[in-house]
């Protein structure tokens, strides 16, 4: 068995647990100064939901539990980083000659689809009833989300999440730019749709922030992390006419009497 250079080790692990918490800390205190605390006194004109307010209590929580999260995820992308510097072989490429323009290309897009549809479906079956009652539920404690409420779950959540967005990487060649551009964008915009902030996205495919908010505040519906198209796909988005709560499980909600029609919500 190899020796392991414990300073290489302590190097890889610094490095992402420090860019992940810089990355998580920059684009959370952003939105959290320029909206939570320059403009609170008017939520209505800027919050998803202006009658809710998360308590200092759970704002406490949901920092330290994301940071935690955080520095978990770090230490293990630590680890894989030191084990491919010691040789490990992966799938993962480094010069664009080696596939081409178009491939590193087509193959980005179809890493950041691929995530994402991962990630629907780990989400989904979080959702139902007994793994929700007994690891998710801790995240949709927080009903009115803010930045700092994103990576604020389950640790055996967080890291089954984790496992789901690295996946791919292991099965497919992704240029080693690809990976850190999905994973990147996946972090920051996850961040921005648990903002609490309304925020739309000149990205075509993106939703915006009002469609994860939904999920939080209706519980068993929205499940996608940033695309609604798995979502129209399995009839979990959120329609007008049906009611949704924390105990209405299955991503459907139950018909309204009194609704006329079931029409689809714009994110």
């Amino acid at each position: 068995m190899a020796q392991i250079e414990w300073p290489l080790l302590g190097m890889w692990m610094g490095i992402a647990i420090t860019v992940g918490l810089l990355i998580f800390h920059g684009v959370a205190g952003f939105y959290h100064l320029k909206y939570y605390v320059l403009r609170a006194d008017d939520p209505e004109n800027w919050k998803c939901q202006p009658e809710r307010r998360l308590p200092a209590r759970l704002q406490r929580k949901a920092v330290l539990l994301s940071s935690g999260n955080l520095v978990v995820a770090g230490a293990l992308t630590g680890v894989l980083l030191y084990a491919i510097d010691k040789g490990l072989s992966t799938r993962i490429y480094y010069e664009v000659a080696e596939y081409g323009w178009t491939y590193t290309l087509l193959s980005t897009a179809a890493l950041f689809v691929m995530v994402d549809g991962l990630a629907y479906y780990v989400h989904r079956a979080l959702h139902g009833e007994f793994l929700y009652r007994k690891f998710h539920r801790t995240h949709h404690a927080y009903i009115a989300t803010t930045p700092y409420v994103t990576a604020a779950i389950h640790p055996l959540v967080f890291v089954s999440l984790q496992v789901a967005t690295f996946a791919p990487v292991a099965l497919f060649p992704f240029h080693a730019a690809s990976i850190a551009v999905v994973f990147i964008y996946v972090l920051v915009f996850n961040i921005m749709g648990h903002s609490g902030v309304v925020l739309t996205s000149r990205l075509p495919w993106q939703a915006s922030s009002n469609f994860h908010d939904d999920h939080h505040a209706h519980f068993h519906v929205n499940f996608g992390q940033h695309l609604t198209i798995w979502d129209r796909l399995h009839g979990t988005l959120r329609v007008t006419g049906r009611s949704y709560g924390v105990d209405v499980f299955g991503g459907r909600g139950v018909a309204d009497a009194d609704a006329r029609s079931d029409a689809r919500l714009p994110y």
